[in-house]
């Protein structure tokens, strides 16, 4: 049996910690991990801060390349047959872009396009202030002024920390649909687009499962809301100045994917050829 790899692409907050623990109640034989953020796993395991600036400022240059290697191979070597990550770091820092390296060791690979409600997202973001510092979204999210994106950030920045964090769910929307427009003929690897409302009920959870032949036999074990922050430090005036915000810039992810692909542009090969202007 070849060995199976799921990872996702997503923004966070967005369902990570919900679907490793899908996994692991469903899959009592494969390796599982949420985020592997332990002391010594960055750099190794998961990608460190020097790989999600360089693919998203350069490129998948030689470091990054050299990172997915070592981790591939050493993926590889465990001895369950499924491995699955819910980790929203790895889809952004070249996964993608160096997953013929599994698929050619004769691994299947599934990848998850989770999406959860745009607003949903937001609010979760806003209310952590997850964009209000640059470093934490250099670590753990997109700098909107990243060269290297699909989605032109010009046009949010004016709108301070909450422009910032729509930005940052429309670029990771368009890029769960560029890869899988331009890769999802590739044999062995399979995109599954799910969203977290449905997965997080037995119907819409079995069907993820069986998409990935991996469904157990009878009913699936759904998990409760993991990781769901009640704190909001915002009353119903900014969280309606948020809703009319976020309807200003609505977006088709297919559509901005698509017209980057016919453009002859590619995240592996960084933003020297984008014509279009970048941020300063």
């Amino acid at each position: 049996m070849a060995k199976k790899f799921i990872f996702p692409i997503k923004t966070g907050r967005s369902g990570t910690a919900y679907l490793a623990e899908l996994f692991r109640r469903n899959l009592p034989d494969a390796d599982v991990w949420h985020e592997r953020t332990g002391f010594a796993t960055f750099g190794v395991d998961t990608p460190d801060l020097s790989h999600l600036m360089l693919f998203n400022s350069v490129g998948n240059v030689d470091a990054v390349q050299a990172f997915w290697r070592q981790k591939f191979t050493r993926d590889l070597t465990g001895d369950r047959d499924v491995h699955a990550e819910a980790s929203h770091f790895l889809a952004k820092a070249g996964l993608l872009e160096n997953i013929d390296f599994l698929l050619a060791e004769g691994a299947e690979v599934e990848i998850v396009i989770l999406r959860r409600d745009v607003f949903a997202t937001l609010w979760s973001f806003y209310n952590r202030f997850d964009f209000v510092n640059n470093g934490l979204a250099w670590a753990f999210y997109l700098d909107a002024k990243s060269p290297n994106a699909i989605a032109d950030s010009r046009p949010f920045l004016e709108h301070g920390v909450a422009g910032k964090a729509i930005w940052y769910i429309v670029e990771m929307r368009a890029r769960g649909a560029y890869c899988r427009q331009l890769m999802g003929e590739i044999p062995g690897l399979r995109f599954h687009t799910a969203d977290l409302r449905t997965i997080s009920k037995q119907a819409g959870a079995k069907a993820l499962l069986r998409s990935m032949d991996l469904a157990p036999e009878g009913g699936v074990n759904v998990p409760p809301p993991r990781n769901d922050s009640k704190a909001n430090f915002f009353g119903d005036k900014e969280r309606d100045s948020l809703i009319r915000l976020r309807q200003r810039f609505d977006f088709n992810e297919e559509e901005l994917a698509a017209e980057f692909i016919r453009r002859g542009w590619r995240l592996g090969d960084g933003p020297e050829g984008l014509t279009r202007p970048r941020v300063p």
